[in-house]
Protein backbone atom coordinates (compact mmCIF):
# COMPACT_ATOMS: atom_id res chain seq x y z
CA UNK A 1 0.00 0.00 0.00
CA UNK A 2 2.46 2.58 0.94
CA UNK A 3 4.78 1.60 -2.39
CA UNK A 4 1.58 2.36 -4.38
CA UNK A 5 1.08 5.61 -2.61
CA UNK A 6 4.79 6.79 -3.52
CA UNK A 7 4.44 5.81 -7.25
CA UNK A 8 0.77 7.76 -7.35
CA UNK A 9 2.73 10.67 -5.76
CA UNK A 10 5.62 10.57 -8.21
CA UNK A 11 3.64 10.22 -10.81
CA UNK A 12 1.31 13.18 -9.40
CA UNK A 13 4.65 15.10 -9.39
CA UNK A 14 5.52 14.36 -13.09
CA UNK A 15 2.28 15.39 -14.20
CA UNK A 16 2.03 18.88 -12.54
CA UNK A 17 5.71 19.86 -13.35
CA UNK A 18 4.87 18.97 -16.88
CA UNK A 19 1.32 20.66 -16.74
CA UNK A 20 3.28 23.92 -15.24
CA UNK A 21 6.17 23.97 -17.86
CA UNK A 22 3.75 23.56 -20.74
CA UNK A 23 1.92 26.86 -19.03
CA UNK A 24 4.69 28.87 -18.89
CA UNK A 25 4.34 31.51 -21.44
CA UNK A 26 7.26 32.90 -23.65
CA UNK A 27 7.39 35.62 -21.40
CA UNK A 28 7.43 34.66 -18.33
CA UNK A 29 10.29 31.97 -19.35
CA UNK A 30 12.19 34.69 -20.98
CA UNK A 31 11.61 36.68 -17.66
CA UNK A 32 13.16 33.92 -15.46
CA UNK A 33 16.10 33.20 -17.55
CA UNK A 34 17.36 37.41 -17.19
CA UNK A 35 16.32 37.49 -13.67
CA UNK A 36 18.52 34.00 -12.85
CA UNK A 37 21.50 35.78 -15.05
CA UNK A 38 21.43 39.13 -13.05
CA UNK A 39 21.03 37.52 -10.00
CA UNK A 40 24.07 35.91 -11.27
CA UNK A 41 25.99 38.60 -12.63
CA UNK A 42 24.54 41.93 -10.89
CA UNK A 43 25.52 42.90 -7.52
CA UNK A 44 22.67 42.75 -4.98
CA UNK A 45 20.84 40.57 -8.14
CA UNK A 46 17.19 41.33 -10.07
CA UNK A 47 15.89 43.60 -7.07
CA UNK A 48 18.72 45.99 -6.49
CA UNK A 49 19.01 46.43 -10.10
CA UNK A 50 15.45 47.26 -10.90
CA UNK A 51 15.44 49.49 -7.74
CA UNK A 52 18.73 51.16 -8.84
CA UNK A 53 17.05 51.88 -12.66
CA UNK A 54 13.23 53.27 -11.19
CA UNK A 55 15.79 55.63 -8.29
CA UNK A 56 18.11 57.37 -11.06
CA UNK A 57 16.09 57.14 -14.51
CA UNK A 58 13.73 59.77 -15.83
CA UNK A 59 11.57 59.58 -17.77
CA UNK A 60 11.69 62.90 -20.40
CA UNK A 61 9.17 65.36 -20.59
CA UNK A 62 9.26 65.52 -24.05
CA UNK A 63 8.42 61.51 -24.28
CA UNK A 64 5.71 62.10 -21.64
CA UNK A 65 4.33 65.07 -23.81
CA UNK A 66 4.44 62.75 -26.58
CA UNK A 67 2.58 60.07 -25.23
CA UNK A 68 5.94 57.92 -26.02
CA UNK A 69 5.72 54.13 -24.63
CA UNK A 70 6.55 50.91 -24.98
CA UNK A 71 9.41 48.27 -24.49
CA UNK A 72 13.33 49.33 -24.98
CA UNK A 73 15.45 46.17 -25.30
CA UNK A 74 18.88 46.95 -24.41
CA UNK A 75 21.63 44.47 -25.96
CA UNK A 76 24.93 44.15 -24.39
CA UNK A 77 28.16 42.66 -23.15
CA UNK A 78 29.70 42.12 -19.51
CA UNK A 79 32.83 40.26 -19.97
CA UNK A 80 33.46 37.53 -17.45
CA UNK A 81 35.93 40.16 -15.99
CA UNK A 82 32.86 42.44 -14.89
CA UNK A 83 33.89 44.99 -17.77
CA UNK A 84 31.02 46.42 -19.41
CA UNK A 85 30.45 46.82 -23.50
CA UNK A 86 28.88 48.51 -25.71
CA UNK A 87 25.34 49.49 -25.59
CA UNK A 88 22.96 48.61 -28.40
CA UNK A 89 19.22 49.74 -28.22
CA UNK A 90 16.98 47.51 -29.46
CA UNK A 91 13.47 48.63 -30.36
CA UNK A 92 14.15 52.39 -29.69
CA UNK A 93 11.65 54.92 -28.33
CA UNK A 94 13.72 57.59 -29.27
CA UNK A 95 12.51 61.44 -27.53
CA UNK A 96 15.81 60.98 -24.69
CA UNK A 97 14.67 57.37 -23.53
CA UNK A 98 17.07 55.63 -25.34
CA UNK A 99 20.08 57.97 -23.45
CA UNK A 100 18.58 57.64 -20.49
CA UNK A 101 18.59 54.14 -20.41
CA UNK A 102 22.12 54.28 -21.55
CA UNK A 103 23.57 56.21 -19.29
CA UNK A 104 21.90 54.30 -16.65
CA UNK A 105 24.13 51.11 -18.01
CA UNK A 106 26.97 52.98 -18.12
CA UNK A 107 26.64 54.38 -14.91
CA UNK A 108 26.64 49.82 -13.73
CA UNK A 109 29.95 49.45 -14.52
CA UNK A 110 31.95 48.06 -11.64
CA UNK A 111 28.65 46.65 -10.15
CA UNK A 112 28.78 43.56 -12.18
CA UNK A 113 30.35 40.25 -10.45
CA UNK A 114 33.00 37.64 -12.50
CA UNK A 115 32.19 34.51 -13.92
CA UNK A 116 33.96 31.56 -15.36
CA UNK A 117 31.68 30.40 -18.45
CA UNK A 118 31.33 33.13 -21.52
CA UNK A 119 27.47 31.92 -21.87
CA UNK A 120 26.55 34.27 -18.99
CA UNK A 121 28.42 37.57 -20.68
CA UNK A 122 25.56 38.58 -23.20
CA UNK A 123 22.49 40.67 -22.26
CA UNK A 124 19.31 41.21 -23.49
CA UNK A 125 17.01 42.97 -21.32
CA UNK A 126 13.91 44.32 -21.88
CA UNK A 127 12.74 47.24 -20.03
CA UNK A 128 8.69 48.57 -20.26
CA UNK A 129 8.15 52.19 -20.22
CA UNK A 130 4.23 53.29 -19.46
CA UNK A 131 2.65 56.18 -18.40
CA UNK A 132 0.51 56.44 -15.15
CA UNK A 133 -3.27 55.36 -16.36
CA UNK A 134 -2.52 53.90 -19.84
CA UNK A 135 -3.70 50.47 -20.53
CA UNK A 136 -1.79 48.26 -22.29
CA UNK A 137 -1.90 44.39 -22.76
CA UNK A 138 1.42 43.38 -22.92
CA UNK A 139 3.36 41.82 -20.14
CA UNK A 140 6.92 41.11 -22.05
CA UNK A 141 9.51 43.36 -19.95
CA UNK A 142 11.29 42.72 -17.57
CA UNK A 143 9.66 45.15 -15.08
CA UNK A 144 7.67 48.41 -16.00
CA UNK A 145 9.01 51.81 -15.75
CA UNK A 146 5.49 53.90 -15.19
CA UNK A 147 5.89 58.31 -15.52
CA UNK A 148 3.49 60.78 -14.97
CA UNK A 149 1.27 61.60 -18.27
CA UNK A 150 1.10 64.66 -19.77
CA UNK A 151 -2.18 65.49 -17.97
CA UNK A 152 -4.40 63.19 -19.81
CA UNK A 153 -4.35 59.38 -20.29
CA UNK A 154 -2.21 58.73 -23.27
CA UNK A 155 -3.89 55.80 -25.84
CA UNK A 156 -3.02 52.03 -25.14
CA UNK A 157 -2.60 49.22 -27.34
CA UNK A 158 -6.57 48.46 -28.05
CA UNK A 159 -6.61 51.97 -29.83
CA UNK A 160 -3.96 51.45 -32.12
CA UNK A 161 -4.94 47.80 -32.64
CA UNK A 162 -8.23 49.03 -33.54
CA UNK A 163 -7.25 51.79 -35.99
CA UNK A 164 -4.67 49.85 -37.48
CA UNK A 165 -7.24 47.13 -38.28
CA UNK A 166 -9.42 49.30 -39.37
CA UNK A 167 -7.28 50.98 -42.06
CA UNK A 168 -6.40 47.80 -43.34
CA UNK A 169 -9.92 46.78 -43.84
CA UNK A 170 -10.11 50.13 -46.06
CA UNK A 171 -7.21 49.64 -47.87
CA UNK A 172 -5.36 52.07 -46.36
CA UNK A 173 -2.03 51.06 -46.11
CA UNK A 174 0.04 53.63 -44.78
CA UNK A 175 -1.97 54.75 -41.58
CA UNK A 176 -2.15 50.97 -40.90
CA UNK A 177 1.33 50.69 -41.15
CA UNK A 178 1.54 54.53 -38.58
CA UNK A 179 -0.31 52.49 -36.12
CA UNK A 180 1.56 49.10 -36.53
CA UNK A 181 4.56 51.19 -35.49
CA UNK A 182 3.62 52.10 -32.69
CA UNK A 183 2.35 48.78 -31.65
CA UNK A 184 5.41 47.29 -32.31
CA UNK A 185 7.10 50.22 -30.30
CA UNK A 186 4.60 48.92 -27.43
CA UNK A 187 5.25 44.91 -27.99
CA UNK A 188 8.37 44.06 -30.40
CA UNK A 189 7.61 40.01 -29.14
CA UNK A 190 4.05 40.64 -30.41
CA UNK A 191 4.46 39.09 -34.09
CA UNK A 192 0.74 39.32 -35.08
CA UNK A 193 1.58 43.13 -35.31
CA UNK A 194 4.65 41.98 -37.68
CA UNK A 195 2.23 39.96 -39.69
CA UNK A 196 -0.05 42.97 -39.96
CA UNK A 197 2.67 45.28 -41.27
CA UNK A 198 3.87 42.79 -43.62
CA UNK A 199 0.05 42.51 -45.24
CA UNK A 200 0.04 46.26 -45.09
CA UNK A 201 3.74 46.66 -46.84
CA UNK A 202 2.20 44.35 -49.63
CA UNK A 203 -0.78 45.82 -50.28
CA UNK A 204 1.25 49.14 -50.61
CA UNK A 205 2.97 47.44 -53.43
CA UNK A 206 0.09 46.07 -55.35
CA UNK A 207 -1.12 49.82 -55.43
CA UNK A 208 2.00 50.80 -56.96
CA UNK A 209 1.75 48.24 -59.51
CA UNK A 210 -1.75 49.77 -60.60
CA UNK A 211 -0.65 53.57 -60.78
Amino acid sequence: MKRLLVIVGIIFLLVTSSYGQKNTSPAESRKKQISTQLDYRFKGGTYTFEKIFNNTVTYPDVARKNCIQGIIIASFDVTCDGKLGFITIKNPLHYGIDNEVKKFFINTNGQWNKCHDSKYEHFEIPIQFKLKGTKNNTKEGLFTFEGKNPGYVCNGEVFYLEKAKKYLDKKKPKKAINNLDILIRLDPYNNEYFEMKKQAIEMMGKKKKKD
